[in-house]
């Protein structure tokens, strides 16, 4: 008999039995499987992103823009889910804008990720934000955005917004903070996190924070999966300027493509009509020390033979680069970081060019210093052991223990040199239950360590006697039992430790 590709039989014998059931039982689990094995499949697919739903109720595939969302619980520990108002949730936006994570309680909240690749590569991070009349009550609030210890943005719109930063993280971890100052509760839509290589994006220092990605000549926006990166390149066009195209493949495979502009966004171009004019370009800042980052992207798109394109591209009035167009290769140019109140840009042909100037695409970063260091590594992994085994809910726990020095972490005193410590611990009736952590042992620069009225049980350990800097040390109001230890005692008796213990 035949059977065709959609067909098959099983042919049961008594010896074929246990074999049969066992196949039968291994496909029935395999079912039960399949929809999280799906799951982890999705989120394998999009290597170097972390892209969390902010208030979302469940992790899910957006088919539009073939990414994995989470939902956030396992990146936040403070908030409240909310969505937004029904008047408006029928706009055709992203999904990820529908949800929203609030913060009412604490002045600073804050997402910790924690990417597979580590500290040292060049990540993109952007937040967005969209209001949606969630509480109802029209009042858009105004809030900090923070990345570490260090000030991000100023969040401040009643429509769909985002705030991107390019950063390199001194720590395998990145917190992005949103920070209440007085004019709302902050909240936050979604937080996304894109690996980048590290030959694109170069900064001696501080971080690159966007202000303007554009598709020049072009009526389409585009991000993943036409951008590998997912950065927003946003429409725009010029009156009296000609937007040029050419649909033959870009050459983007050259070893010194890194920055990989998409194709869809490099096929088209804003020209000027004629060889001797200038493409000019201006933007104001409010701000006059703004030291601005700018990166040209090019693709000859119009080469004829015997044409030639040849380019110099001048940031107020100096020159960054001359260039020779070759066609469908793509080049980008940085440009020197320059301080000042506007923004001059000006792309000439050179005397021998016979095409005049055009430019496919542009990106325009402020640089943003980042002068707060964070707290020792040991000690904030040392406070966040301690924040896990005892279970610490406290507004201010959110963050750097020590940095800002304004937002610091209740019953903390620390240092504020180049690398802050933590001098002194005060967990006085915090409701501490079980062991003493032995993480606390880490603190190596804490002078007064207040543990009592808790209900702290077991022995006193002796590698408090081992803490170097421990000056002062209660531990009275517990449940602890034994004696205390020796080495304890012997600082106690020369008048190194002042010590309270320990019933």
């Amino acid at each position: 008999m035949y059977i065709g590709k959609r067909h098959f039989s099983v042919f049961w014998t008594p010896k074929m039995g246990r074999s049969v059931l066992l196949l039968l039982w291994c496909v029935s689990i395999a079912s039960s499987l399949a929809p999280g094995l799906k799951l982890l499949a999705l989120a394998q697919q999009n290597p170097g992103f972390i892209s969390i739903d902010c208030g979302a109720p469940n992790d899910y595939l957006d088919d539009d823009l073939d990414i994995y969302y989470k939902a956030d619980a396992e990146f936040v520990d403070s908030g409240t889910n909310m969505q937004v108002s029904t008047r408006v949730i029928d706009l055709p936006f992203q999904h990820q804008s529908k949800n929203l994570r609030t913060f009412p309680n604490g002045t600073r909240n804050c997402y910790t990720l924690t990417p597979d690749e580590g500290r040292g590569n060049t990540y993109l991070v952007r937040a967005s934000f969209w209001y949606g009349y969630y509480d109802g009550k029209n009042q858009t609030p105004a809030f900090d955005l923070h990345i570490d210890v260090n000030y991000w943005s100023t969040v401040d719109s009643t429509s769909w917004i985002y705030e991107e930063i390019i950063y390199t993280p001194p720590r395998d971890y990145i917190q992005v903070c949103l920070v209440n100052t007085g004019s709302g509760v902050p909240f936050i839509s979604t937080l996304e996190l894109r690996l980048l290589d590290n030959s694109t994006y170069q900064i001696n220092s501080g971080a690159l924070v966007t202000m303007w990605r554009f598709n020049l000549g072009s009526i389409d926006t585009y991000r993943h999966p036409q951008d590998v990166y997912d950065r927003i390149w946003a429409n725009k066009t010029y009156e009296g300027w000609s937007s040029v195209s050419n649909t033959t493949a870009i050459v983007t495979s050259i070893s010194n493509d890194a920055y990989k502009v998409p194709p869809e966004v490099l096929m088209t171009a804003t020209q000027v009509q004629n060889v001797t004019d200038l493409l000019s370009l201006f933007w104001k800042s409010e701000n006059s020390t703004t030291v601005w980052s700018v990166y040209f992207h090019f693709v000859e798109l119009q080469l004829q033979e015997n044409d030639i394109r040849e380019l110099t591209v001048n940031v107020l009035n100096e020159s960054v680069k001359t260039v020779m167009l070759e066609n469908l290769k793509p080049v980008t140019i940085a440009s020197f970081p320059i301080a000042g109140l506007s923004l001059d840009l000006t792309i000439k042909a050179t005397d021998r060019s016979t095409l005049p100037p055009l430019l496919n695409a542009l990106e325009i970063f402020h640089v943003s210093p980042l002068p707060n260091s964070p707290t020792f590594l040991d000690d904030f992994n040392a406070m966040y052991d301690i924040k896990r085994t005892y279970g610490v809910i406290r507004a201010s726990w959110q963050g750097d223990p020590c940095v800002p020095m304004q937002y610091s972490w209740s019953g903390l005193h620390c240092s504020h040199d180049s690398s802050p410590r933590i001098v002194s611990l005060n967990l006085s009736s915090s409701g501490l239950k079980g062991l003493i952590a032995t993480s606390i042992s880490n603190l190596t620069a804490v002078v007064s360590l207040d543990l009592s009225n808790n209900s702290l049980t077991g022995s006193v350990p002796d590698f408090l006697a081992q803490m170097p800097s421990l000056e002062v040390l209660s531990l009275s109001g517990n449940d602890l039992n034994g004696s205390v230890p020796q080495t304890l005692l012997k600082k106690w008796t020369d008048g190194s430790l002042r010590l309270r213990c320990c019933c």
